[in-house]
């Protein structure tokens, strides 16, 4: 069963009759014990309805069953325990590594993981933590951002971002880093927490619009809380795009049939997620080789939300 060449061709086929005569199927628990491997990798997502996540998740998944991998899911909520749960999977050798989407874990905790066990990080980062990284350089998209919205004619920027949060704060730093070269103030007054979700989005919009100068522009750093904005602005008696452009981050599937459409940054979740896996899966079947990060592209995508605002400002400078 395990092609020993030393069995003989006659034996190895009566063998074969007698198993299939009796429906035989090796235990796989078994197999794994004395291989002291499982094939099968634990992910852990932040809930499971993150959309984003849901398709990163989907590219790991086919890049581990290629592989011959077995994939388990499971949601953290936020709640440190139930991760610190989940991990014990692989000391207890239920699953041979872990790909982080998500965690809650400090830095120190993640590098004693990772100091004796394989895991990989991917679109999420803990500053200080050793693990292998894949994800895209969200400094640079967000200073790309923000250096259009300035070309384009706007001057008094807000950003929203969740505080805490690795993405966000790089973007942060580059929104910060652009207003620095171009020479616009940057106002902590247009800085406005949220938390990726769309009723954050609604909440900074509120206390951003409601300032004695609102802002022309907003880069939220997600999709899901730039419709937010979008959604309040509305009720407020604003245009979204006309008063104020708006641009979010992630592409997902909203920001195509959202009024306006949204001007978004585009990255491939699907890239993201194969790229990790096999990330994961040369830590886990060379664990010798030097440890690694990976960053993949990004792309600018210009819809309805900042289309008005940036033509409007370049008319009025050709007046």
């Amino acid at each position: 069963m395990n092609d020993d060449p030393a069995v003989a061709p006659a034996t190895r086929l009566h063998i074969q009759q007698v198993i299939e005569q009796v429906g035989y199927a090796p235990n796989a628990l078994g197999r794994s014990l004395r291989k002291n491997s499982t094939r099968r990798i634990l992910i852990l997502l932040p809930s499971i309805t993150h959309e984003f996540l849901a398709g990163v998740a989907r590219g790991a998944e086919q890049a581990a069953r290629r592989r011959g991998y077995q994939v388990i899911y499971s949601a953290i909520h936020d709640d440190v325990e139930q991760e610190r749960q989940y991990v014990k999977m692989l000391p207890q050798h239920s699953v041979d590594g872990i790909l982080f989407m998500a965690t809650c874990l400090e830095a120190e905790e993640l590098n004693r993981l990772a100091a004796h066990y394989p895991a990989v990080m991917c679109n999420a980062y803990r500053e200080g933590a050793k693990l292998p990284y894949v994800g895209i350089d969200n400094e640079q998209a967000a200073y790309e951002v923000t250096r259009c919205l300035i070309q384009g004619g706007c001057k008094r920027i807000a950003i929203i971002a969740m505080p805490g949060d690795f993405s966000s704060q790089m973007r942060l730093q580059g929104y910060q880093r652009a207003l620095r070269e171009m020479g616009v103030s940057d106002n902590t007054e247009y800085h406005a927490k949220g938390d990726y979700t769309v009723a954050s989005g609604a909440r900074a919009c509120k206390r951003l619009f409601s300032l004695p100068q609102p802002p022309d522009a907003v880069f939220a750093c997600s999709d899901l809380m730039a419709a937010g904005v979008i959604r309040r602005m509305y009720e407020m008696h604003l245009t979204p795009g006309k008063d104020a452009a708006i641009f979010g981050f992630d592409d997902v599937a909203l920001a195509k049939v959202l009024t306006p459409t949204l001007s978004t940054v585009s990255q491939s979740r699907l890239q993201l997620g194969r790229r990790a896996m096999e990330l994961l899966l040369k830590r886990i079947e060379h664990p010798e080789k030097k440890q690694e990060n990976i960053l993949i592209g990004h792309k600018l995508i210009f819809r309805e939300s900042t289309r008005q605002i940036i033509e409007q400002s370049k008319q009025q400078r050709k007046d």
